[in-house]
């Protein structure tokens, strides 16, 4: 059992993939992600000079969407692969996949 991830640099392709992983019988979860930084400085006050400082600087927070998805059997972390280059027309420079090996899941149907 294996979990496919999928972080992509823009929203705008999330439609994309999730249609073609649901005309193929693949359904998961989508999340929107900022990095470390931009999560620091909502949870910190920052100094008004320094706050104003980033905003200035045209720092814009950006969101990665990620696609997560859980597959029963590893083969199919590549046919994942392969609909998701298809959809985007590659993935090179509009974001990344990998996936992780599931050793426990509990409360999901088989």
């Amino acid at each position: 059992m294996q979990l496919f991830i999928a972080v992509l640099t823009e929203q705008d392709y999330v439609p994309t993939i999730l249609k073609k992983f649901a005309d193929n019988n693949y359904h998961g979860s989508v999340l929107s992600t900022k990095s470390i930084r931009h999560a620091l400085m909502d949870s910190v006050e920052p100094l008004p000079y320094f706050g104003g400082l980033s905003k200035i600087s045209g720092d814009e927070e950006v969101h990665r969407p990620m696609i997560f998805v859980v597959v029963k059997q590893d083969e199919e972390v590549k046919i994942l692969s392969k609909l998701a280059n298809e959809a985007l027309g590659g993935i090179k420079g509009k974001g990344f996949m990998y996936s992780l090996p599931i050793t426990y899941l509990e409360g999901l149907d088989n």
